[in-house]
């Protein structure tokens, strides 16, 4: 199975292929990933992890289609970044887009993957009251009324292409 971290930093998903903008951290494969198209062929990965990644980049859309270009046909991609109101969403002046749960559903809308998986995710601290539970159930309502309240930890997708 090929696996690929992109983004990997230093916490390179074990046995996978790490890929990185910069040559100080553990990556396999040094690449911008603001930069088309990326260095694998065409349906060649198996499984992607993009975590804290997406935030970074000038064109989401881009990434999103350039990892269907190299998955597999049944390949994987999870998806992790920063929910909006999570105070790490703001705190790095690198991030370029602040999500909620409806970004990436519009980010999503003119792509060809299955969504299997999409999650809002909480600090264990609210995780005790049943507020992920109902985020995820009610995510509208969630993001316009109480997100400020219970503020989120990341948003957590999982596509199948």
């Amino acid at each position: 199975m090929k696996i690929l971290d992109l983004g990997c930093s230093d916490n390179k998903v074990p046995g996978a292929i790490g890929v990185d903008i910069r040559t100080d951290k553990k990556a396999d494969v040094i690449h911008d990933l603001n930069v088309f198209p990326y260095p694998f062929e065409t349906d060649s990965i198996d499984k992607v992890y993009a975590k804290h990644i997406i935030e970074h980049l000038s064109n989401p859309g881009s990434f999103i289609k350039e990892i269907y270009r190299i998955l597999k046909r049944g390949g994987e991609a999870l998806i992790e970044t920063p929910h909006f109101s999570n105070y790490v969403a703001y705190s790095d002046p690198g991030h370029k887009i602040h999500y909620s749960y409806f970004t990436f559903r519009n980010l999503l809308r003119d792509c060809k993957f299955s969504l299997v998986k999409q999650e809002i995710t909480f600090y264990k601290s609210f995780r005790f009251f049943g507020i992920m539970f109902l985020a995820n159930k009610y995510p509208e309502q969630y993001e316009r009324f109480w997100t400020y309240i219970f503020p989120a930890e990341n948003l957590v997708v999982k596509l199948k292409k």
